[in-house]
């Protein structure tokens, strides 16, 4: 493997983004990110948790190294204790109290994702008991036409939706909720988790676009490059299971408005139909999945000039530096400024999580077979 993805292997394992350390308080919780210009790290983000759960899983079985087992685990005990503690999946711990007045159902379900990837491997009863009470707890969110209620209020004991922000109104984003449902049939065969998942699929058509986009909410014009990956993701996992040419349809068109959006510099904008842009990594990273897993199904190789592009705009964001807790890893974006676009300097924890494994099927895309692999896109 190149040196990028070794060099952000040890970033993700070893740089203090994981508490690593069994005497610690929060052994196994993942921060945001961390903040170069302010050295230091951000708030522990349970969703983040899950994803890093997920990526561990992959890393161990791709090399069986039994230090990343130890890692995984550690992260999805402390999703369980999360969940116990406070009977939902808070957005996160710091002394910011805010974080634990609300509950995402997008966040819940990159928890379970995490959770079973790990229960794959360890066969842990209790991690897949977890796993169904967290979805048994995103249900009553989920509404009859498949969108879903972004948040519970925790004093409030129930489900809302507002325009205080993009995530707390439903969106394309929640289609990707679908994915812990479909991994839960595959796993226990009970058709009404692939039901669930199906609905919440289904609701696409509430943002296609003409020109093959998804819309970041329903009768916007606004894209998010972002939540519209969110939504390829979940439509692509489900359709390995379901065989749904529809959804694969879908997510065809929508890499090829991807593939048109690509700039001179390797990089799609963020945003479209905004006031907002940046060229974040995080996006670029999921884009480069999609279009690999997609041109596995038939080997076509329809995407593989526009993945070489975003792949060399994505390294342009890896960190080097003589700091452990630097070198390695992914900075979130270039953001635009008076100035022109600048490096925003903090080391993003997800997007080093979706680059990680972007660059893995890269690195291996001869050897690599839809079949075998979507289930492991987190």
């Amino acid at each position: 493997m190149s040196n990028s993805y070794q060099n952000l292997k040890h970033w993700i394992t070893n740089s203090g983004l994981i508490i690593s350390n069994p005497d610690e308080e929060h052994y196994g919780g993942v921060y945001s990110y961390f903040d170069e210009d302010k050295k230091k790290y951000s708030f522990l983000y349970p969703e983040i948790t899950g994803y890093s759960t997920s990526s561990l899983s992959f890393f161990y079985n791709n090399s069986k190294d039994d230090n990343l087992l130890k890692l995984a685990k550690a992260n999805s005990i402390w999703i369980i204790e999360i969940f116990k503690k406070y009977d939902c999946i808070i957005q996160g711990i710091s002394n910011d109290k805010k974080r634990q007045k609300f509950a995402y159902t997008f966040d819940a379900a990159i928890c379970v994702k995490g959770l079973l990837d790990y229960y794959k491997i360890s066969g842990s009863l209790e991690i897949l008991d977890t796993a169904k009470s967290i979805l048994n707890w995103i249900v009553p969110a989920i509404n009859d036409d498949g969108t879903i209620l972004p948040f519970k209020n925790i004093e409030l004991d129930i489900f809302e939706e507002n325009n205080d922000v993009w995530y707390k109104k439903r969106g394309n984003l929640h289609i990707k909720v679908s994915i812990p449902f479909t991994q839960m049939y595959e796993i226990t065969k009970d058709e009404s988790f692939l039901n669930i998942a199906k609905k919440l699929c289904d609701v696409y058509p509430k943002f296609l676009k003409k020109d093959g986009s998804l819309s970041m909410h329903e009768n916007s014009d606004e894209i998010n490059l972002h939540t519209q990956s969110y939504a390829l993701e979940g439509l692509l996992f489900t359709y390995g299971t379901t065989n749904s040419e529809k959804y694969l349809e879908c997510c065809r068109n929508c890499l090829d408005w991807c593939s048109n959006k690509i700039e001179d510099d390797g990089s799609i904008n963020l945003w479209s139909n905004s006031k907002y842009s940046s060229k974040s990594i995080y996006p670029v990273a999921q884009v480069i999945r999609l279009m690999l897993l997609v041109d596995s199904i038939d080997k076509s190789h329809q995407y593989t000039q526009d993945v070489k592009k975003l792949i060399k705009f994505m390294n342009s964001l890896q960190a080097s530096s003589n700091d452990s807790k630097i070198n390695g890893g992914y900075y979130e974006e270039f953001y635009k400024s008076v100035f022109g676009w600048k490096k925003r300097k903090k080391l993003n924890s997800w997007g080093s999580m979706f680059a990680i494994q972007a660059l893995f099927w890269y690195e291996n895309a001869e050897k690599t077979v839809f079949e075998n692999s979507i289930s492991s896109l987190y």
